[in-house]
């Protein structure tokens, strides 16, 4: 199975390493960054809605041509690579869903942090 790297995902991924410790940032420059890794989650999960109509739609591709499989071997080898998209775009939604999900913790464990040392504390 190949692993498929998106241009926002590699781009999130090199973010977090370049942003600063959350301890050095002042309580502004803390919520600013906080909006901005918000509205990557937010494109990052219009992506991912997107990749889901798009597994659904080979799905039902998949779903057509399947029943026609005996047919002839045209038709099984339709079907075949109709099922062969439809598991690559499987695979890729999983992917996707991993890296949203990790970077949804990661984001509500900063905003847990900002919350304790700079909301609280007003």
């Amino acid at each position: 199975m190949k692993t498929v790297i998106s241009a926002p995902m590699l781009f999130s991924a090199i973010a977090l390493l370049l942003v600063p410790a959350a301890s050095a940032l002042s309580c502004a420059q803390e919520a600013a960054n906080l909006q901005d890794r918000q509205s990557q989650l937010i494109d990052i999960a219009n992506e991912r809605q997107t990749l889901v109509d798009q597994v659904e739609a080979a799905g039902d591709v998949w779903e057509d041509v399947e029943i026609h499989r005996l047919v002839s071997a045209s038709h099984a080898a339709t079907a075949d690579q109709a099922k062969a998209e439809y598991e690559a775009l499987k695979a890729d939604l999983m992917q996707q869903e991993n890296v949203l999900q990790a970077q949804a913790a990661s984001l509500n464990d900063e905003v847990a942090v900002y919350t304790a040392r700079c909301v609280d504390q007003k």
